[in-house]
């Protein structure tokens, strides 16, 4: 009698139908990506590595991206100033323009907040753990 599906390891046509999934296709077609039926690859959904692996194939695409995009922000960063300061651009356009640098902005003056409290919190947590007197 052959191994129950969560006794199995993942298949390498279910984790590249995971793949695709992560990638943005839905369930049916990554299934038919990789030529299995819709039903068979939900059963296999219930794999204990199944959710752990679409999880990790999202993180990589996702870190993918983020790279890409940061590795392309200067020139992004430069292109979003000449479109808002031109005249030659409609004002709806400009208005748009100057806005998204703005929420950059700001997003960005969040994110380095959120990081000096998070460290604060971080040293204040190892103070105590080694029991130093701490000032909060």
């Amino acid at each position: 009698m052959g191994k129950k599906r969560e006794e199995q390891q993942l298949p390498s046509h279910i984790k590249q139908a995971l793949v695709f999934k992560a990638g943005g296709m839905n369930w049916k077609q990554s299934a038919e990506a990789v030529g299995v039926a819709y039903e068979t690859l939900l059963k296999w959904m219930k794999h204990p590595d199944a959710q752990p692996y679409l999880d990790e194939c999202d993180n990589q695409l996702l870190a993918k991206a983020t790279s890409t995009i940061a590795e392309a922000a200067p020139l992004l960063a430069n292109r979003l100033i000449e479109l808002s300061l031109s005249k030659d651009v409609k004002p709806y356009a400009q208005i748009q323009a100057i806005t998204a640098s703005f929420n950059i902005l700001q997003q960005n003056i969040i994110n380095k907040e959120n990081r000096d409290q998070i460290k604060r919190i971080r040293d204040s947590l190892d103070a105590l753990e080694g029991n130093s007197i701490v000032d909060i």
